[in-house]
C-alpha cells in the first residue's frame, strides 16, 4: 500500500490494500428531480421507464472562497469549503464505495444539459472477475449533469446501479474485464470520443520480490458514442505498455488528449496539426515512481509513443516521489499541465508545468509558495473533507477568461473521497481559492 501511494496513486480506495503483502443517441433518456425534506431525489430515465433514485448532494450556487493555503481552524459552516458531491453509501448508486478523477465537458446543445462530468468509481472493495483487493479507484464509469456547472446531479446510465461503462463481460482474457476508468473525453466532430483504461487478469508484481496482483496490468482504450451514454468496449487497446525494462512497461493509463485543429468545443487547439496524448506509468525497482509520458497519432486511433516527458522532482521537493494524473490546456500560444505530484510521505499537491511545443516541459517556477511548488494543496492539520488528499485536476476556461479546477479530495485518513470545485483569481490559473458550496 505504502509504494502506491508514494508513488502518486493513493486515494479513496487505499483502506482496502491494507491486506495486500505490499500495500483502487439516446433520445429517450430524461432527468428531473422532486424534492422530500432535506433530500433531493434525482429521476432518470433510460431510455423510455423513469426510476426514483435518492440523490442528496445538490449543493447551492458557490458564492464565497476561502484561501487553499490557509493553516487556521475553521468554523462547521467552512468545512465543506469546495466540496461538490461524493459517495453516498446508500447502497443505490455505482459509486458508492469511492469515486474519482472528474472529466467535465460543456456543449450549449447537449442532452440532458450542457455541462458533463464523466467520471469512475465502485461501490464495493473489490473488483469484477473477484479480484480483491481493489487496489485503486476504479471500477466503472458514470456521469453526473449540470446546468451550470456548479450544481449536479447524478445521471442514471443503462449499466449497473446506473453507470455508463462498466468492465466487460464477454471476454475473461480482454484487457478491460476486471475493471475501468475514464481517462478523457471529447465531443469531437458531433461525436463523443471517450479514451479510458482498463485492468485485466494477467497478474504483474510492483516491487521486486513481492507477490503478482492481477488487474494492474492496465492499458488505454477508445470508444466512441453518438450521444455520450452508450459506450461499446473497444476490442483492442491503442495504447500498449512498454517492453519489458522499458519504464511504461507496468501500465500505460490517465491518458488526456487533445485534437489536431479547433474541432474540439471548448478548447483552443489550433496551433496542433496532429493528435497528441499524455499518460500515466510508474516505473518499477525498490521504490517505485509515477512518471508522465507523451504520444502522437494522425487519426486518434493508432499512437506512436515519444517516451518520458515529466518526472518526479528533486530529493525534498514536493514531487519527489512521482508526478501522475493530469490536464493539459493550451492558454496563450503555450501548453500549460497541471499535474499531480506526491513526496515520499504520500502528501499529494497540483503543481504546474509549462512547454513550448508539448514535448519539453519545465516544472513552473512562478507557481507555488517556493519556486516550482504546488499551487493547490489539501489542508493539513483541520478537521474538513480534503485535509488528506487533492488530486486528479480538470481545469475549465470560462468564456471571460477565469478558470476552474475541479477535483478529487479526500479526509486524512483518506477514507471518504469527493469532487470539490476551487476557483481562479481572476485569470490567474497559478492561484486558486475553493468555492463555498454551503450556504
Amino acid at each position: 500500500m505504502d509504494c502506491l501511494r508514494r508513488a502518486g496513486y493513493g486515494g479513496c480506495c487505499l483502506k482496502a490494500v491494507a491486506r495486500a503483502p505490499f500495500l483502487k443517441d439516446n433520445a429517450n433518456s430524461g432527468i428531473g428531480h422532486v424534492r422530500s425534506k432535506n433530500k433531493e431525489y434525482a429521476i432518470v430515465g433510460y431510455p423510455r421507464k423513469l426510476r426514483l433514485f435518492s440523490a442528496c448532494f445538490k449543493s447551492k450556487r458557490p458564492s464565497l472562497c476561502t484561501a487553499c493555503s490557509s493553516q487556521k481552524s475553521v468554523s462547521l459552516s467552512n468545512r465543506m469549503d469546495g466540496r461538490l458531491f461524493g459517495s453516498e453509501n446508500d447502497q443505490l448508486w455505482w459509486d458508492d464505495k469511492c469515486l474519482f478523477h472528474p472529466i467535465v465537458v460543456r456543449d450549449p446543445s447537449a442532452s440532458p444539459a450542457p455541462w458533463r462530468m464523466y467520471y469512475y468509481g465502485r461501490d464495493q472493495d473489490s473488483w469484477h472477475c473477484g479480484v480483491t483487493p481493489a487496489l485503486i479507484s476504479t471500477g466503472c464509469i458514470g456521469m453526473a449533469v449540470s446546468e451550470d456547472g456548479l450544481h449536479w446531479k447524478r445521471f442514471l446510465g443503462p449499466l449497473h446501479k446506473g453507470a455508463l461503462m462498466c468492465p466487460s463481460e464477454k471476454r475473461s482474457d480482454s484487457f478491460d474485464c476486471v475493471h475501468v476508468g475514464c481517462s478523457d473525453v471529447l465531443l469531437y466532430n458531433e461525436e463523443w470520443w471517450m479514451f479510458y483504461f482498463g485492468g485485466s487478469l494477467e497478474e504483474v508484481a510492483i516491487r521486486p520480490q513481492e507477490s503478482s496482483v492481477r488487474g494492474f496490468r492496465m492499458r488505454t482504450g477508445l470508444t466512441r458514442s453518438r450521444d455520450g451514454i452508450v459506450f461499446k468496449h473497444s476490442m483492442q487497446p491503442i495504447l500498449e505498455v512498454g517492453s519489458r525494462g522499458e519504464w511504461d512497461e507496468l501500465f500505460v493509463a490517465w491518458a488526456r488528449v487533445l485534437p489536431p485543429s479547433n474541432s474540439v468545443k471548448g478548447e483552443d487547439s489550433s496551433q496542433l496539426t496532429h493528435w497528441w496524448m499524455t499518460y500515466s506509468s510508474m516505473e518499477g525497482g525498490t521504490v517505485p515512481s509515477s512518471a508522465i509520458g507523451a504520444a502522437i497519432s494522425d487519426n486518434g486511433k493508432t499512437w506512436k509513443k515519444l517516451g518520458k516527458i515529466l518526472q518526479k522532482g528533486s530529493s525534498g521537493s514536493w514531487d519527489e516521489a512521482g508526478v501522475g494524473r493530469r490536464h493539459v490546456l493550451q492558454i496563450g500560444g503555450k501548453f500549460v499541465m497541471f499535474y499531480e505530484g506526491v513526496n515520499k510521505l504520500g502528501m499529494h499537491g497540483i503543481g504546474i508545468a509549462i512547454s513550448e511545443d508539448g514535448l519539453k516541459w519545465e516544472k513552473d517556477l512562478e507557481s507555488g509558495a517556493e519556486p516550482g511548488g504546488p499551487v493547490f494543496v489539501p489542508r493539513r492539520g483541520q478537521d474538513v473533507w480534503d485535509s488528506g488528499t487533492v488530486a486528479a485536476p480538470h481545469v475549465v476556461q470560462l468564456e471571460d477568461g477565469n478558470f476552474r479546477l475541479y477535483y478529487v479530495g479526500s479526509d486524512s485518513l483518506k477514507k471518504a473521497t469527493a469532487i470539490g470545485l476551487a476557483i481562479s483569481d481572476g485569470h490567474n490559473f497559478r492561484s486558486w481559492k475553493r468555492a463555498n458550496a454551503i450556504g
